[in-house]
């Protein structure tokens, strides 16, 4: 569209509901509201008639970069467009052009950590992907021969661009080096079985001499981690076998221990076994004596007795004996 003077700006438009009649679509208060005209004007570069020898670019900025901020960034021109571009058109190149950088600091409230944000100036295409919304937008400029009223743009919007925050990307390589360098733990066999099934793949050798380039170098870098795997397992076997041992060590000085502090017990016990068996032994001669010596004085007793029974008896047969003597006689 070629440029328009400082005419107003009347629609064409033709009203379905009238045909043939042009209707006026120029703006109109609405009811119980009055237009208001400035009584003073300051003529300004956003003039509809110093728009006509200036260009507009209508530069979208996200929330949290100031004005300062924008000051510090340098820019490169954009590529010129035809200027008989208009304010519904699109730019020429249907490429989005990175024109500026900016790095601002930003602290998150939350975790009062310090980032860094990296900001793009990129031209806005249809193409674009991003804020494609800003091609549709219509400029309004003030008149000063209307007293500052709002009028469209001659020439319309020459650039359309948008600063837009550039997303960091981590690199993948770190995480690789971690996930190869990751042990992988070994599933112990249970006690009986036999390993019979093998997946495929499973004795596949690393190559290494027939690959070139990433393949070779990932190829050593699997192997040495295979080896650094070999390592690990032989060194975990050697701690297990040293565990087993000292375990085995200890139980059996445990048990040795055990086994004195046994014999220990056994021989106290016999030695107490030994002086009761010695008081008992010394109880019983002590009773047999005393039993031998009453039983001798039991014996002597009845001996005495006996021997007076005799002497009674011999005295009484004498006394017989006598009497029977003296009866012969007489």
């Amino acid at each position: 569209m070629s440029p328009k003077s400082r005419e107003t700006i009347h629609s064409d438009i033709e009203s379905s509901d009238d045909e043939g009649v042009i209707k006026n679509l120029d703006y109109k208060p609405p009811k119980g509201f009055t237009s208001y005209r400035a009584k003073k004007h300051t003529t300004s570069v956003f003039d509809v008639d110093e728009t006509v020898q200036h260009e507009l670019w209508l530069i979208r900025v996200p929330e949290g970069v100031s004005n300062e901020d924008l000051a510090s960034m340098s820019i490169t021109l954009p590529p010129s467009t035809s200027k008989s571009s208009s304010a519904s058109s699109a730019e020429e190149s249907h490429e989005s052009i990175t024109l500026g950088t900016l790095k601002k600091k930003e602290t998150s409230s939350s975790s009062h950590t310090s980032t860094t944000t990296k900001y793009q100036l990129r031209t806005v295409t249809t193409d674009s992907g991003f804020a494609g919304e800003m091609l549709a937008l219509q400029p309004l400029v003030p008149d000063s021969s209307k007293g500052g009223r709002l009028v469209q743009a001659p020439l319309g919007i020459r650039h359309h661009l948008a600063l837009v925050a550039q997303p960091s990307i981590p690199s993948g390589e770190p995480l690789a080096d971690e996930i190869l360098s990751r042990p992988i733990p070994k599933r112990e066999q249970p006690e009986g079985l036999k390993m019979r099934f093998k997946f495929s793949g499973m004795e596949t050798q690393v190559p290494g001499a027939k690959l070139s380039g990433s393949g070779k170098k990932f190829a050593e870098q699997w192997a040495k981690t295979l080896e650094k795997r070999q390592r690990e397992q032989e060194e975990d076997l050697l701690r297990a076998q040293q565990a087993e041992a000292e375990a085995e060590a200890e139980a059996e000085a445990e048990a040795e221990a055990e086994e004195a502090e046994e014999e220990e017990d056994q021989a106290e016990v016999e030695a107490e076994e030994d002086v009761v068996v010695a008081a008992a032994e010394e109880a019983q001669e002590s009773s047999n004596a005393s039993s031998a010596k009453k039983r001798k004085s039991e014996q002597a007793d009845v001996d005495g007795e006996d021997e007076k029974k005799v002497k009674k008896e011999k005295k009484h047969k004498k006394e017989k004996r006598d009497k029977k003597e003296k009866k012969d006689k007489h």
